[in-house]
């Protein structure tokens, strides 16, 4: 239903995904990352950045944003005249893509997040200060569409016949726009390359919910309120394969295989179902490493199934999917 793609240049975007993913249904949003605004079109269709794809008969985009994650730092009245910001966050041009979506189906709304993070060791207090931005501007937004009117444009949601409903009776009416009291309690998705381990300050951050400010990944650099008091925010977020065990990498190259990629998801709001399981080891035995003929990247794609939460049910236990094994149920599925 939702595909969250990194590294996709704008050229690549308009020309092949966009039109040939219409064709399956989905519907997408593109932005490049921020140092596309400051060229020429030629030079700018090649600068990558974040997309999302949705399916078009399931989904209604209610909201697009972009965070920029250098601008909202410097941007920030608490690191004004901090060296390390302009030094070392300001010249990374990584963003965030977020849409906000409504289930035509069941009025349910889900907030998805795609991002790419600076990817040198040696910038972990760049990606720790990325996360923290992230996650701030996203307790931010939560909070404006836990407000966010329903959507009364009846013709918008109606199904098709060739969306399921009966050819010999009218289509059937959509659910009412779900409401929600806080941005809390939104379904969120947040994907995308990390380019972190689990033993990182971002890892930590967004798992725990808070990170002091005296993390190693930090250093002696100084980041404003974040290096004086430390980082949190209000979700509760997990990685969609941490009940799978020994999880080996979903980065894999002839001198690095680590999981730096992720689906985390709100544990409040949401639960697995089903997950993809890893690449046969048979295989992996032959080949040095990705990108090759079957594997164009040398990052592994990860897909996870979920359900949305009832609102009253009692606190379900995840499932332990084992080996990447696939269990089924769950009522709305996303």
């Amino acid at each position: 239903d939702i595909l969250t793609l990194q590294e996709i240049d704008i050229e690549s975007y308009n020309e092949y995904f966009r039109p040939n993913l219409a064709t399956e249904d989905y519907k997408g949003i593109f932005w490049p990352k921020s140092r596309a605004q400051t060229m020429g079109e030629k030079e700018a269709k090649m600068v990558d950045g974040c997309a999302i794809f949705y399916k078009n008969t399931k989904y209604v985009l209610l909201d697009k944003q972009l965070i920029i994650f250098s601008r909202e730092a410097i941007n920030r009245p608490d690191m004004k005249g901090e060296h390390d910001v302009y030094n070392r966050v300001m010249p990374r041009d990584h963003i965030a893509v977020v849409a906000f979506l409504e289930n035509r189906a069941t009025g349910s709304r889900l907030i998805v997040v795609n991002t790419h993070l600076a990817w040198e060791g040696w910038y972990a207090d760049v990606k720790v200060i990325q996360v923290a931005i992230l996650m701030e501007q996203l307790a931010k937004l939560a909070e404006t569409y836990s407000k966010w009117p329903p959507c009364k444009d009846k013709e918008l949601f109606r199904f098709s016949k060739e969306d399921g409903a009966d050819a010999d009776g009218p289509p059937p009416e959509p659910a009412p726009s779900m409401k929600y009291d806080d941005g809390t309690q939104i379904p969120l998705l947040v994907c995308g390359d990390f380019n972190s381990t689990n033993d990182s300050g971002v890892y930590d951050l967004i798992t725990q919910g808070s990170l002091s400010n005296s993390h190693v990944d930090l250093g002696t650099q100084k980041y404003g309120d974040f290096t004086r008091n430390g980082m949190n925010h209000p979700f509760s977020l997990k990685s969609s394969y941490s009940s799978v065990r020994h999880w080996p990498y979903t980065n894999y190259t002839p001198d690095f295989q680590e999981v730096i990629d992720y689906i985390w998801y709100s544990t409040n709001a949401l639960q697995v179902t089903g997950l993809l399981g890893e690449v046969d080891q048979s295989y992996m035995r032959k080949v040095p490493g990705f990108p090759n003929w079957h594997f164009p990247s040398d990052h592994l794609a990860l897909w996870a199934e979920f359900a949305v939460k009832g609102r009253k049910e009692r606190k379900q236990v995840e499932a332990d999917f084992g080996n990447g094994r696939r269990r089924r149920g769950g009522d709305d599925r996303e």
